[in-house]
């Protein structure tokens, strides 16, 4: 019998090794909907939610710890938020094979408050091997951000993640 720990390690190896099409990670993500943490237990009140499967969605919802719940695929496109809206911003995860690319900085950028921050996390494997992200191909493109003096890197750092299985990555921009 598998434990939780160990399916969820499963899911994270399919998801990161095997899906690579939008409408496939939001059918993956819809089946992983509840097994899914949220920041409420760190004490967190004040939070929106923002996936692109409305299943998780759903499931948060049901646990009424977030105010505005949102089901967009972010990319270039504008979402429907206004600008300067938010304090800060978490990424945890998005920057793996098949999902976000660096076009979602810019509306990043446009929700969060001028001094707000945002922090993405990513497996550092993604930066080494995954094409659109390797050769520092994502690491210049927030590079280029800062130079158009968007935002700014307060912290580039790794850690150990997934029960030290991972190196991850962990950028941390101050938006101007």
């Amino acid at each position: 019998m598998m434990t939780s720990q160990s399916q969820a390690k499963e899911k994270l190896h399919h998801v990161t090794s095997v899906v690579t099409e939008p409408e496939d990670n939001v059918k993956f993500y819809d089946e992983w909907a509840e097994t899914f943490d949220e920041l409420s237990k760190l004490g967190y009140r004040n939070i929106d939610g923002l996936d692109a499967s409305q299943k998780s969605l759903d499931v948060a919802a049901r646990k009424d710890i977030m105010n505005e719940l949102i089901c967009v695929w972010v990319d270039d496109k504008t979402i429907k938020i206004a600008s300067d809206c938010y304090d800060g911003l978490i990424c945890v995860g998005g920057f793996v094979p098949g999902h976000l690319h660096s076009d979602c900085f810019d509306e990043w950028i446009r929700i969060v408050k001028p001094g707000g921050v945002i922090v993405n996390v990513l497996r550092q494997q993604w930066l080494d091997e995954y094409e659109p992200y390797a050769n520092n191909q994502l690491e210049d493109d927030m590079k280029q951000k800062e130079r158009s003096m968007k935002w700014e890197l307060i912290q580039r750092g790794n850690f150990d993640g997934g029960d030290q299985q991972w190196k991850m990555a962990v950028f941390i921009h101050k938006v101007l």
